[in-house]
């Protein structure tokens, strides 16, 4: 069985949002000021359709950010797979070693996706994003749809 290590919270999270002016995704770093852990919600990674090049600058504004307040990065999680933008969460999983998330429903996306752009048949469990998150009753979140989301946010 695996264990997760539980840390007293601080009262209020620091949440700090990133807009992608591109796409038009915001980015999140929710950290707690008490132990300066923090997760990435949402890492957008820069991809050029017309010279099918990406980039890292989002994804590497984050990491200034986190550098220059001495956040440790916890969790990398995409609450969805975006339709908007492509995920830097695997970059980030490289440069900070932090496990990777994404919502449990998205194995009903690759499975749509995979018809429509002829993509190799997904994982049953959805890991090829890391672990998947499951909603839970009694945990307090929000949840809104709108361009680019897609039917499986967590």
């Amino acid at each position: 069985m695996q264990h997760c290590e539980l840390h007293q919270a601080a009262a209020k999270p620091a949440v700090t949002g990133f807009f992608e002016p591109r796409t038009g995704s915001i980015q999140y770093i929710v950290a707690d000021p008490g132990t300066h852990r923090c997760a990435i919600i949402d890492p957008v990674l820069d991809f050029d359709e017309k010279s099918g090049t990406i980039r890292t600058v989002e994804a590497d504004k984050l990491l200034r950010f986190i550098a220059d307040n001495g956040y440790e990065v916890e969790w990398i999680l995409d609450t969805h797979p975006h339709a908007d933008h492509c995920s830097a969460a695997q970059y980030l999983k490289e440069k900070t070693g932090a496990p990777t998330a994404i919502g449990e429903k998205v194995t009903a996306v690759q499975t749509l996706w995979q018809g429509i752009y002829n993509l190799p048949e997904p994982r049953e469990d959805g890991s090829q994003g890391g672990q998947t998150l499951r909603r839970r009753r009694g945990v307090q979140g929000g949840q809104h749809s709108g361009k680019g989301h897609t039917l499986a946010g967590a």
